[in-house]
């Protein structure tokens, strides 16, 4: 069983059981955007889900070298990578958000429950730097997220 082994059924880690929350975000966000018929909204929604696609396989390659070898660069590496999903669960929030407001159709209510989940997703992620040592490294993050979810 490893941090990211979904096939078997197993459970999730943090990171990439976050990953996956704004893969899902995001996915929403392109769902709304689409439907409010905003091609600049879908665009940067699929970019986002690019970026996002390899990051629950680092973050558990990470975690699991650090487990291993309780190495100090190993540890940089657990405090790094939830720091970049923290930021892109704040550009996730911001941009579900935005898609939330380009629509008064019903595809408003997914973007909504997208910001909502990519603000906890920042969340979580910042409860994995401080955790593994960034202290409030995230703080920012989970700060334009929060903002966003304020807009709706």
């Amino acid at each position: 069983m490893t941090a990211n082994d979904t096939e078997s059924g197993s459970p999730l880690a943090a990171g990439p059981a976050i990953v996956r929350t704004l893969e899902l975000a995001a996915g929403l966000a392109l769902l709304t955007a689409r439907v409010a018929g905003r091609d600049d909204l879908a665009e940067r929604a699929g970019a986002l889900a690019a970026e996002l696609a390899p990051l629950g396989a680092a973050d558990a390659a990470a975690y699991g070298e650090f487990l291993a070898t309780r190495s100090d660069e190993a540890r940089a590496r657990t405090i790094e990578l939830p720091l970049r999903i923290a930021e892109l669960a704040a550009d996730a929030a911001e941009l579900a958000a935005e898609a939330a407001l380009a629509t008064e159709s019903a595809a408003a209510g997914d973007a909504k429950a997208g910001v909502v989940l990519a603000e906890a997703a920042a969340r979580a992620a910042a409860l994995l730097v401080e955790t593994n040592g960034g202290g409030d490294a995230a703080a920012a993050a989970t700060s334009r997220a929060s903002r966003a979810a304020s807009r709706l």
